[in-house]
């Protein structure tokens, strides 16, 4: 069962407590210096003390250690610490009510990159949490919702910049999905009522649609070109996911996985990511604990936060409780920066602070784990979109 959060008061409070008095901008010396900070770097040089980086024309041009400084304009950040923007892979933001298309149960077609609005609050509310890169998804309402996009957050329309105009398929075997008042009304049903049309399709024998819903996302998935990002969270409803993609000899990624701890072996056997539901400090610690367990075991994890049905400050919460198990603070951070780029195909661009890479990072007051560290500045594609007032 997929948790359901549907709080917008909460988090707005939320989000005023940690984040503060706020500037959202948007403008930036196209060659500047990010100075003397401490970096989580999310990549292969792991913490980084008294370190710049030499921004230019929104990459991260040069990681500079006990070297001459280049002159150029600086951000003078000394003391402050600094990690990559985060990458939320399952979000709703922006365009919650416009992802879910209700005259149908499969409806593979849409997109979504097409849904999102930068002029939505929510937007601002996760650039101030540190949210940089989304995978905006469809519901899980729907046996196949559409196709997902994965792309940068922006206040700006003419700024919109997507990484993957088509990422992952979404396909639920979510109990959201079962209904009593049409098909599928059980996750039995919802397996075959997929598996039917796909081998339709696939035979040649589905006539051409003459409606909008031409079904071209599961011919995509059928060929080739996209994986299925699957909402499955109970232990029955991850086993029919692991059943599916096997009968039909198929890599995919399994996001909610409350229980997946339960079937750890089998998902890293068949090298199934799993992309976990938020856990906040109400829940019990058997979900942190479980969340720990799948990591430990060496699977690929990362934490989503469904927002708004969360807050985007779920995710530093999430991985702040996989600390509380164990994992180091730089081990959990990963969970919500190259973890997710990775899963979403996006690590060569974002996730991490790398030369080459886009300069989308966070900078804090201090650890990124301490919930009392304010964030002052966010920054994508060299940008400053979120500043904290001085």
């Amino acid at each position: 069962m997929m948790r359901r959060y549907r709080s917008p008061v909460p988090t707005a409070i939320m989000f005023v407590f940690f984040v503060g008095v706020c500037v959202f901008a948007g403008e930036s010396e196209e060659t500047f210096l990010v100075k003397g900070a401490k970096i989580y770097t999310s990549g292969a040089q792991g913490v980084l003390t008294n370190t710049s980086l030499l921004i230019e024309n929104g990459r991260i041009q040069k990681i500079i250690r006990g070297e001459e400084m280049p002159s150029v304009p600086v951000k003078d950040y000394s003391g402050k610490i600094i990690m990559p923007g985060i990458v939320d892979a399952h979000s709703y933001v922006s365009g919650y009510y416009r992802l879910l298309e209700n005259t149908e149960v499969i409806t593979s077609d849409l997109i979504t990159d097409t849904v999102f609005d930068p002029s939505n609050p929510e937007v601002e509310l996760a650039l101030g949490s540190g949210i940089t890169t989304v995978n905006l998804v469809p519901r899980n309402e729907n046996l196949v919702g559409g196709i997902s996009s994965v792309l940068k957050l922006s206040k700006d329309f003419d700024a919109i910049s997507v990484l993957k105009k088509q990422s992952f398929l979404k396909i639920s075997f979510n109990e959201e999905v079962v209904r009593t008042d049409r098909a599928p009304t059980s996750l039995m049903g919802a397996e075959k009522w997929l598996s039917q049309k796909m081998r339709a399709i696939k035979s040649g024998s589905e006539k051409e649609r003459k409606n909008i819903f031409q079904q071209k996302g599961l011919q995509y998935l059928l060929n080739g070109d996209l994986l299925p990002l699957i909402a499955a969270s109970s232990l029955a409803e991850i086993n029919t996911a692991l059943k599916w993609l096997e009968d039909w000899n198929m890599n995919g990624v399994i996001v909610g996985g409350e229980e997946a701890c339960l079937l750890s072996d089998l998902l890293k056997e068949k090298n199934v990511p799993v992309l976990l539901s938020p856990i906040l400090p109400s829940y019990p610690e058997k979900w942190a604990k479980n969340a720990a367990h799948l990591m430990k075991q060496g699977l690929s994890i990362g934490f989503v936060s469904h927002m708004p049905e969360a807050g985007p400050l779920s995710l530093r919460l999430s991985a702040l409780m996989l600390f509380h198990q164990g994992i180091s603070q730089e081990e959990a951070l990963k969970t919500i920066t190259c973890n997710p780029a990775q899963i979403l195909g996006v690590a060569d661009s974002v996730g991490s602070i790398e030369e080459g890479k886009d300069a989308d990072f966070v900078v804090l007051e201090g650890e990124p784990l301490d919930l009392r560290s304010r964030i002052i500045a966010v920054y994508v594609n060299g940008l400053a979109l979120f500043e904290r007032e001085k």
